[in-house]
């Protein structure tokens, strides 16, 4: 049965990535896959796909992020310290004013809109509310909602708000900046005039993958967020910076998004349909004002530290730091710095939030 259904996954996975490319929607991979994959959970409620290929997931869409990063990028790193700084301090202020905000407006629990508004991962922040007696099933469906309107919306608004900061998006859905210093997916050194030859790209590949292997199973074993994708990532550049340039293929990166898709859109189904009823309200609040917060912090973030804005922008959505790394990537920001930016969010939501709403909680009772 499990062999049927994940064929049926995968079919669907083909048909949407395919429709949504041939459109030329940005991140159409992903964001094809996600919705094909949702349709057919709801219709059919047998999506399947193993919980092993996950780790191999993160670890390919940290082997391409990493690829990005030459040796100067490290040396460029510091620069995401003040954007780090001003968006952790800044998400915390909108969770706590937000999470207020839907507990008044509807009544729901306090904790429960506070945990359901913060910026987290799905499991991560359920697992918490289970800890702290929270409602795990509304926070689920609110966190659930949260990154795939956030995924799903975030790629097409920001092809329309480009165009006032004069950033061009060709059709296949890149970002062209006037400004750019986007990478090619690869690095490999070729003399003037002439191409690396297809020996030298799969060797490029193979030792890339090794390294990325190597450092995504061992992050991965300590239990960090997105461990086996920061582990890749790390593994990635350090093979650039003390063997080789690093060279993920154009088609992995389109490989990796359908197949990141088909990851969020297992999460949803007829059940999760159901439950969105009973928190349509304050869904429609935490999008809302999510989706305005992440222009305003992108903005305010791009003004104060110089930091390109679609990179900006990328690094303060509140979706997955897989999902919105990959989505950068495709769209022509620093894919690097939104991949770290978006792990720190991560970390300091994990860490240091469910202690701060807590408190919040008691002291507003």
């Amino acid at each position: 049965m499990d062999v049927l259904s994940l064929l049926l996954t995968l079919a669907a996975a083909l048909i949407g990535s395919f429709i949504f490319l041939k459109l030329k929607v940005p991140a159409g991979a992903l964001l094809g896959t996600m919705v094909f994959v949702i349709i057919l959970n709801i219709v059919k409620g047998n999506v399947f796909f193993p919980q092993q290929a996950r780790p191999i997931i993160r670890i390919l869409a940290g082997s391409l992020i990493g690829s990005r990063m030459k040796k100067d990028d490290v040396l460029h790193l510091k620069t995401i310290v003040l954007p780090a700084v001003l968006l952790v301090f800044g998400m915390l202020i909108l969770n706590i004013s937000l999470g207020y905000i839907i507990h008044r407006l509807t009544g729901m629990n306090l904790l429960t809109s506070l945990l359901g508004s913060a910026p987290g991962g799905i499991q991560d922040m359920a697992i918490i509310a289970d800890d702290i007696g929270a409602d795990t099933a509304k926070i689920t469906v609110l966190q659930t909602v949260r990154v795939f309107m956030v995924v799903g919306i975030m790629p097409t608004l920001l092809r329309a708000f480009s165009k006032k900061y004069s950033i061009s998006l060709p059709d296949n859905g890149d970002f062209k900046k006037n400004d750019s210093k986007r990478k090619p997916a690869g690095g490999i050194n070729a003399p003037a005039g002439s191409s690396p030859k297809a020996g030298q790209k799969a060797v490029a590949f193979l030792r890339t993958m090794i390294f990325a292997v190597i450092g995504g199973l061992l992050v991965d074993m300590t239990g960090m967020p997105a461990g086996a994708m920061v582990g890749a990532m790390a593994g990635t550049v350090l093979a650039t910076l003390f063997i080789k340039p690093s060279f993920v293929p154009a088609p992995v990166g389109k490989l990796t998004q359908a197949l990141a898709g088909i990851m969020l859109g297992n999460v949803i189904g007829a059940e999760e349909l159901a439950g969105l009823k009973s928190v349509a309200v304050p869904s429609l609040i935490l999008v809302v004002v999510l989706l305005v917060a992440n222009f305003l912090f992108g903005i305010l973030i791009h003004k104060i530290t110089k930091l390109d804005i679609v990179t900006s922008l990328f690094a303060s959505s509140a979706g997955g730091v897989m999902d919105m790394a990959l989505i950068a990537d495709e769209l022509g920001a620093d894919s690097p710095k939104v991949a770290l930016l978006q792990l720190m969010r991560l970390i300091c939501v994990i860490t240091f939030f469910p202690s701060v709403i807590l408190f919040f909680s008691a002291a507003i009772r």
